[in-house]
């Protein structure tokens, strides 16, 4: 009987760690409505309970644009909406909702949304499921944790990772395809993954980038998952500890959050791989120059131009 409260226990417990995993849900903090004539907020929050939920827009281009708000939003998971939430994206326009997730994932927690088209497009290795890979660490106790993980280790798994996202055709195209959906899309779309920072930061990062936004920018929006999905990772860590399946939760950061390394380590495949960034768009991605047009004629604007659809009412969090 041990035994099998044990196996359920982390069975529990795998559901709700790591980037492909169960997202918690932890009450968002209130946040405070700013004046109908403030300036869009960079990456504002949508004040929903999926922690990571935000809006791609706000952010100054290197010739001056300025990326609209209201048209393309980045996520977590969205299996934990509530009413008001949908209300939410409902109330934002939101018709478009493209899961990066793994079957596995979308399996072990199915988003709950209001009416929209829905569109599964997972970016994963079915013969290497990160989801399962980190479960069985998980899984295997804390001196396989510490063998796997420990030493650098986890942060060089999550670099190869972001390594492979460039390198495996299949990744690319589910990328690919979602910009050119964001190009041609007439109503507000919104991508997410698990936690909304690994394949959804990544995506985020690629839009940014053909949008003309500068580096420093793309990597800060980048690490604001960090700040957005700390309190979950650390409920999810105080619940692995408590019932003895993790000792070192140190050995999990990586995994859990963001760092500069692994973003930086798939434009560095970019470039070992494509050379430049704008041949990656074409050749690697299948986002030409008509669609990169089509994005920036849609996605930007000068001076007091109001967002192409909606906007948020809430201010960001950070």
């Amino acid at each position: 009987m041990t035994t099998i409260r044990r196996r359920n226990g982390i069975r529990l417990a795998v559901a709700a760690v790591s980037i492909c995993l169960t997202s918690v849900g932890i009450a968002t903090i209130p946040e405070s409505a700013p004046s109908a004539s403030a300036a869009p907020v960079a990456g504002a929050s949508l004040g929903i309970s999926a922690v990571n939920a935000r809006d791609v827009g706000g952010y100054a281009t290197r010739d001056g644009s300025t990326v609209r708000t209201g048209v393309v939003y980045r996520s977590n998971a969205l299996n934990t909406l509530t009413d008001a939430d949908k209300q939410k994206l409902v109330a934002l326009g939101v018709t478009d909702v493209v899961d990066v997730r793994s079957p596995n994932e979308v399996a072990a927690s199915p988003d709950s949304l209001p009416p929209v088209r829905y569109t599964k497009r997972p970016i994963w290795d079915p013969d290497n499921d990160f989801y399962l890979t980190v479960n069985r660490i998980i899984g295997s106790g804390p001196a396989a944790q510490q063998q796997a993980l420990g030493g650098g280790g986890a942060a060089r798994m999550m670099q190869d990772y972001y390594r492979w996202m460039i390198t495996d055709a299949a990744a690319r195209r589910q990328v690919g395809s979602t910009l050119r959906d964001i190009a041609t899309s007439t109503t507000p779309l919104l991508y997410h993954c698990t936690s909304g920072k690994d394949r959804t930061g990544l995506i985020s990062a690629f839009l940014l980038t053909a949008l003309g936004v500068p580096e420093r920018t793309v990597f800060q929006d980048y690490l604001a998952s960090n700040s957005r999905l700390a309190a979950s990772n650390q409920a999810q860590m105080t619940y692995l500890v408590d019932r003895g399946l993790v000792t070192d939760p140190s050995l999990f950061t990586p995994i859990l959050g963001v760092q500069r390394s692994f973003l930086a380590a798939s434009f560095d495949q970019v470039r070992q791989s494509y050379g430049s960034f704008d041949r990656f768009l074409d050749r690697g991605l299948g986002v030409d120059a008509a669609t990169v047009k089509a994005l920036r004629t849609k996605m930007l604007h000068r001076g007091g131009l109001p967002p192409l659809f909606g906007s948020l009412d809430v201010g960001s969090s950070r």
